[in-house]
């Protein structure tokens, strides 16, 4: 079936753009196009898909917009995998540093819930080491693992414990380990559920409180390392916060970022959520731009999505873990890319589903998002983001960036019953395209999935091996994108 959808789609981009392959005449191109409808039909009735929808799409590239930064993407992992697993975020990790260097440079960012609960000890780890400890030697780890991938680190320090000193002590050992590599600090994970849910302060515990513990701790770290740079307020869901902060913080030139999280759905426990939950359009997401937004607008620092994925609570099977997975998270990167975002980090790590990488009986592999990540930086790099519109907005979304005169469109069909013609239209005369599909056998695949016909290979590297390409010397062309599916399209 799919490789008939393949062909299919190919036949019809022959036909509306005048293009014949092989010395082949209209009429045979359409012999074999009707055998190939029918074959379909014939091996899976119930998967054949109506292919007379249209998405017409314009882009306004006299207005190129946001840079989207080379560090877009990036990955965020509990403090606890330091300890958890000391051979995961490490320099000998050749498949993961490789994985890391497919779609970076990125970004690391080191927090999660565990970092409010972890201490500092100051000293190597060693067999007296307590449960639940940071030591130098993680640190030490961390930094050769940064280093070797060229990712800078975003760390979290513990803000549950209230000791100021100790975050000097640990804010101290990690600068003076990894150097150029320390991205900046933050100060407490979700700290505005710490009174209603995580329970590290009392019920009524409010942003001022926050505020001034935060300020307590940034000017014990500035005087343990003069010059260091801050995240805030990583909030987990009151937006609020992140105005308030903004304004509270506008003076400070070592405020680098503001930050927060972002999760499309939740709790996992919760039965109700399947794969259709994470397809639609998100209010929640809309929310969390809003409130970013506004505080950009008054000159205020970058903002970046430092915690994300699709179903908080870990991730749910079935849904966090298949192609569903994938297309849900393409989308959410262009939003925020189209909107200044400065980046994202998935939430990754041991036993959670929503992982980009997981460790499946000791082997590393990349997973459905993994593959979203690839789409994204092979129709993103050193791109801007131009504004771009389409007229069928309810399951398929378009998305432009333009690099040195070269336009590379992004197109999504998150609907899963119809194929969708995106009708490109330019204005100019397209001398050449290349189209290269973000593909699996199914919606709810957990395996097999591919981005330019190749899957990524078991040492860590990756190659697109199959890019459809035209050349339809017209000002608009079409692309067929079946349903369930998403294609990258550059554009010269």
């Amino acid at each position: 079936m799919q490789r008939n959808v393949y062909v299919t789609n190919r036949i019809f981009i022959y036909l509306y753009n005048g293009i014949v392959p092989f010395h082949m005449n209209k009429f045979w191109l359409i012999i074999l196009l009707a055998v190939v409808l029918v074959s379909c039909h014939k091996d899976h009735p119930e998967d054949l898909i109506i292919n007379d929808h249209t998405a017409n799409v314009t882009f306004d590239e006299s207005h190129p917009g946001n840079l989207i930064p080379a560090t877009f993407e990036g990955l965020s992992f509990e403090t606890g995998i330091l300890e958890q697993d000391i051979n995961f975020l490490n320099a000998n990790n050749k498949v993961l540093i490789q994985l890391l260097k497919n779609v970076g440079p990125g970004v690391l960012r080191m927090g999660g819930a565990t970092s409010d609960f972890i201490t500092w000890t100051g000293t190597e780890r060693n067999g007296d080491t307590p449960p639940n400890s940071i030591t130098t030697t993680d640190i030490d780890r961390l930094s050769a693992f940064a280093k070797v991938t060229g990712w800078p680190v975003l760390f979290g320090l513990n803000l549950a414990n209230n000791d100021s000193g100790v975050a000097a002590s640990e804010a101290a050992y990690v600068y003076q380990s990894l150097g150029s590599s320390l991205y900046a600090f933050q100060s407490g994970n979700e700290p505005d559920a710490f009174g209603p849910y995580t329970h590290h302060r009392n019920p009524g515990y409010s942003f001022n409180d926050f505020l001034s513990e935060w300020r307590g701790y940034q000017s014990a770290v500035q005087k343990a390392v003069p010059g260091a740079n801050f995240a805030g307020p990583d909030i987990a869901f009151n937006t609020y916060w992140i105005t308030a902060f903004t304004d509270n913080e506008s003076t400070d030139v070592n405020v680098k970022l503001q930050d927060g999280h972002y999760y499309e759905t939740g709790p996992a426990s919760n039965p109700g959520i399947d794969y259709h939950s994470i397809l639609g359009h998100s209010l929640k997401l809309a929310g969390l731009l809003q409130s970013f937004k506004a505080s950009t607008s008054k000159n205020q620092p970058p903002f970046r999505v430092t915690e994300c994925n699709n179903v908080y609570g870990g991730g749910k099977p079935g849904v966090s873990d298949v192609f569903a997975s994938a297309l849900w998270a393409l989308d959410a990167m262009w939003i925020l890319a189209d909107n200044g975002c400065q980046g994202i980090n998935f939430h990754t790590g041991i036993g959670l589903y929503y992982s980009p990488v997981m460790k499946e009986n000791g082997v590393l592999k990349a997973k459905p998002e993994y593959y979203a990540m690839l789409a994204f930086k092979y129709g993103s790099i050193n791109g801007r983001s131009i504004s771009t519109k389409i007229d069928e907005a309810d399951y398929c979304s378009a998305h432009t960036s333009l690099t040195n005169g070269t336009y590379s469109l992004t197109l999504i069909n998150k609907n899963l019953n119809k194929s969708f013609d995106f009708n490109i239209v330019r204005g100019k005369n397209i001398s050449s395209i290349a189209v290269s599909r973000l593909t699996a056998p199914s919606i709810t695949s957990a395996t097999d999935v591919t981005f330019g016909g190749s899957k990524v290979n078991a040492d860590g590297t990756f190659s697109p091996s199959a890019t459809e390409n035209y050349t339809p010397n017209k000002t608009s062309f079409i692309v067929n994108v079946p349903a369930g599916s998403a294609a990258v399209v550059t554009v010269q």
